[in-house]
């Protein structure tokens, strides 16, 4: 689209108000395939004319006028725009027609009838003629009278808008039946389509987790995806930054000045009773059925209904059915009629916990935070750990504000308020939070809420890096703790166990976050029978440890078999929000290192929520790790747009500790690509950059960084490469050693290359054969251990190692002599020369590859093209067609046109 194309330059200098104006360019962009089925069903000699269905608000009006425009000059189209019509009104759709028709005319339905035919047939001058209606109510008996004349003569087709197409006259329902008029609905976008649009309209990189929240935002309805994506450009708060667009973190859809309009527009026309029906639904966000109906009385809420106002959900639950109108009016609402509202609805009592599911007890919460009341203790501490286990930190927080310090409650008030100040990336006050609470406050604690609270006082020292000398002697003080408050108390041994199991875990989760592998799988695997008696949430959390620690000690093929059989647990009851979490990120890691590219960024693409606080909380960190799986898979181009996209993101965000790691997987993208001097920038940015980060994040960030420094050619990285390689092999990390070892090994000598078939051997998986195979292959000069490993990578298709491998082999066959696999190998490096950007390896025997015109020559004549069929396909001379065949016959080292379709 060249409209969209120069959106993002002009966006500087004005190009926000443009895009604002320029409706109708967007509709043509968000609406392409459906436009296209208008303009078929139009053209289509049996149609009648298309009806255009939707709900409300979703743009069936500027799809009406983008389609009409589409359709000039050839086609004739008529828009006819009328405020009067209705189903009282004779003519009201056809009035703007009818005012042209002379007094005659108007004496009798029939000489109304022929004006208007031979209006229509003198305008449209020949051309096929099309009546698009636009109208505010419902069509009347003469206009539809003369519509479907005008239709079943031929002289003209019809465009027509209605929510359903139930909505329309009878006379029209045979023509539908009969497929005379087509229906074309209108949905809401889906994510995937928004996110192409968005990136067609907008130009330069759109992270994906932008177009996911501006989706969210406008519930998938590309008219107020419109309205929304104009709003923000023009407030700057959807901006253009080095060719990345990123959001404002306060950046709100209701704060859009047309939506409000709209919305406004639409709850006015309502009456009364309507109108407070809906702010108490906004206010509330879902009620009872029989609550509304009590309050309103069942013919407003009947007349709601019918309106399509309201959805009526589970348990006889109802909530308004647009999102967009409930956020709305609850931001014009006052507060003393926010508290009018409550009283009218609530009263006086409290609901019951118990009674509430957790969309309502967070509606509830919401609903008295804007009221600006304090909520009870019990459900402010209840609605925090659902908005916390929702992702939604900054709700937790306003939840819990107010709440007085009693004995009983306050640890656990503090401990989801750390829990949310460090999803916020707020370390110190999440730790600050944690240490104001006092030893009469932790003996008030039940053995499980103490042991959850050492997890977060845990985890909150780990992130600071001045306390995590703290972590042992705490959890020994913890287990002395429950240790004597067991003798001491009447407490359940179930309870007890479990709390001594949270400890367990949590000392184990220390472990994995500082890279000691080794000790969890001891652990774990030596008390695997224990472990079956552990509560079934605390197994799964064990169990994806040992998964990522098994991966990372060289038991690839276990971890991944692990990662099978909890994923088939994680449906049951076991799989809550917070295990799903964990064997995503940790089962990332165990298809990252087996290999499994294409898999980490399946489980990229389907972890996380599509609300919009947890995109902005998580959305920028699972873009990061779909940009390392792909520079991991030497994917350099493809990975490019998407770190940048996560590295813009990260830097505006809260959350620094995979930022460093980014920016090293961004160097290394930009070498891969063959571009130094980027690589060297975003090198520079590793350096200055600071902050606490697991053994994981910090392991990926080395590896990068050297491997974009081996790859630009700086002197000592694939030292340093083989240096940290075997400081892992002293903590028994027997994969990262291994594929650092793989990226050293390029320009190394043969003491490293034995120490990569050394490692690899005690290894399990395809990787790590692939390693074993390649080593030996350099080392001995073995071709079919070379051929072999360049199998092992095209299989996980990793193109750039399988370039390395088939490198060294083609060297080896030429040493040998042997031509046929020397053809085939070059054959094979010449196809991959097309897919990396700069090759690994360059086999020092090698003359020059294939060009692409040689090539483009070469695939023809190896179809069985003559050369005078090729010359006129690709418009060159036979003599030219000749020369580059004899040029591909020399490099490959063939004599017939019969030995290049094995090659190619």
């Amino acid at each position: 689209m060249q409209w969209s194309a120069g959106v993002s330059e002009r966006r500087q200098s004005g190009g926000a108000r443009e895009f604002a104006a320029d409706r109708v360019q967007w509709m043509r962009g968000v609406r392409r395939d459906e436009l296209q089925a208008a303009r078929d069903a139009l053209a289509d000699a049996h149609s009648f004319g298309i009806v255009i269905t939707g709900e409300r608000d979703i743009g069936k009006g500027a799809f009406q006028t983008a389609l009409v425009r589409s359709l000039a000059p050839s086609t004739y189209a008529q828009t006819l725009r009328s405020t009067i019509a209705g189903a009282e009104t004779p003519y009201g759709a056809l009035a703007p027609l009818l005012a042209r028709l002379p007094d005659e005319a108007l004496e009798s339905p029939g000489a109304t009838m022929r004006g208007i035919m031979e209006t229509l047939v003198r305008d449209a001058e020949g051309r096929p003629a099309v009546i698009a209606l636009e109208t505010p109510g419902g069509l009347d008996e003469l206009s539809t009278a003369t519509l479907v004349q005008l239709m079943t003569t031929g002289r003209a087709k019809v465009i027509v808008t209605a929510t359903r197409t139930s909505d329309l006259p009878q006379d029209f329902h045979w023509m539908l039946t009969e497929q005379r008029i087509r229906e074309i609905p209108l949905e809401l976008l889906p994510e995937d389509r928004t996110e192409q649009v968005l990136r067609e309209v907008l130009g330069g990189i759109v992270p994906r987790t932008v177009a996911r929240l501006l989706h969210a935002m406008a519930h998938g309805n590309p008219e107020l995806l419109y309205r929304i994506v104009g709003d923000f450009l023009l407030s700057e708060q959807l901006r253009l930054a080095d060719g990345v667009w990123t959001l404002a973190e306060d950046a709100e859809s209701t704060r859009s000045r047309e939506i409000d309009d709209v919305v406004r527009s639409r709850v006015e026309r309502e009456p009364i009773a309507v109108q407070s029906a809906i702010d108490a639904l906004a206010c509330a966000r879902r009620l009872p059925l029989e609550r509304l109906t009590s309050v309103f009385g069942p013919e407003t809420v009947a007349l709601m209904d019918e309106s399509g106002l309201i959805h009526v959900e589970e348990r006889n639950a109802v909530s308004l059915a647009d999102p967009i109108m409930a956020e709305v009016v609850r931001g014009w609402l006052s507060i003393p009629r926010r508290r009018e509202l409550r009283a009218l609805i609530i009263g006086n009592a409290e609901p019951q916990l118990a009674s509430l599911s957790v969309v309502e007890l967070l509606g509830y919460a919401a609903w008295t935070r804007e009221c600006q009341t304090v909520l009870p203790a019990s459900h402010a501490i209840a609605a925090a750990g659902a908005a916390l286990r929702l992702y939604d930190p900054r709700f937790a927080l306003d939840c819990l504000e107010g709440v007085p310090r009693v004995r009983s409650t306050w640890a656990t008030v503090q401990r989801l308020r750390a829990t949310a100040y460090l999803a916020l990336g707020q370390r110190v006050q999440a730790h600050s939070m944690l240490e104001q609470v006092t030893e009469d406050e932790l003996d008030s604690l039940g053995p499980v809420e103490f042991a959850d609270f050492i997890e977060a006082l845990v985890v909150a020292k780990r992130v600071l890096s001045s306390r995590e000398q703290e972590i042992g002697p705490l959890l020994d003080d913890a287990r002395a703790r429950l240790l004597v408050q067991a003798g001491l108390s009447d407490v359940p041994d179930e309870e007890t166990e479990r709390a001594r199991a949270i400890l367990d875990l949590v000392e184990l989760a220390d472990a994995v976050h500082e890279g000691n592998f080794t000790s969890v799988v001891e652990r774990l695997e030596g008390a695997e029978a224990g472990l079956l008696g552990w509560d079934p949430e605390l197994r799964l959390r064990s169990e994806c440890l040992l998964m990522q620690s098994l991966a990372f000690v060289g038991r690839e093929s276990d971890a991944l078999a692990l990662l099978h059989d909890i994923s088939s647990e994680l449906g049951g009851p076991a799989g809550t929000m917070r295990v799903r979490h964990e064997f995503g990120t940790r089962a990332f890691y165990v298809l990252l290192l087996n290999g499994h590219w294409r898999q980490c960024l399946a489980l990229v693409r389907s972890s996380g929520r599509s609300t919009v606080p947890s995109l902005r909380i998580e959305g920028a960190h699972y873009e990061f790790a779909a940009g390392l799986a792909l520079v991991y898979a030497g994917r350099g181009s493809e990975a490019l747009s998407v770190l940048l996209a996560a590295t813009a993101q990260l830097e505006q965000g809260h959350v620094q500790s995979t930022l460093g790691c980014a920016y090293a997987a961004t160097a290394f993208a930009f070498a891969q690509q063959g571009d130094a001097a980027a690589a060297r920038t975003y090198l520079d940015k590793v350096e200055a950059w600071s902050a606490p980060c697991n053994y994981s994040i910090k392991s990926s960030m080395d590896f990068c960084a050297d491997m974009a420094r081996r790859w630009i050619g700086e002197r000592g990285a694939a030292a340093r490469l083989v240096a940290s390689a075997r400081a892992d092999l002293l903590e028994g990390r027997w994969t990262m050693a291994g594929i650092k070892l793989l990226g050293a090994t390029v320009d190394t000598g043969q003491e490293e290359l034995s120490l990569l078939e050394e490692v690899c051997a005690h290894r399990q998986g395809p990787l790590a054969e692939l390693g074993r195979r390649l080593a030996r292959g350099s080392r001995l000069r073995s071709l079919p251990d070379l051929i072999a490993a360049a199998d092992l990578a095209a299989e996980l298709g990793l193109d750039t190692l399988e370039s390395r491998c088939t490198a060294v082999g083609l060297d080896v066959a030429r040493d040998k002599g042997d031509v046929r696999s020397a053809r085939s190998l070059q054959a094979r490096l010449d196809r991959l020369t097309g897919l990396v950007e700069v090759l690994p390896v360059v086999p020092q025997s090698l003359g020059p590859l294939l060009t692409s015109r040689e090539r483009e020559v070469a695939v023809l004549a190896a179809r069985g093209e003559s050369n005078r069929t090729i010359a006129e396909e690709m418009g060159l001379s036979v003599r030219t067609v000749e020369g580059h065949l004899y040029q591909v016959f020399s490099k490959l080292g063939i004599t017939s046109r019969s030995e290049l379709a094995g090659l190619l």
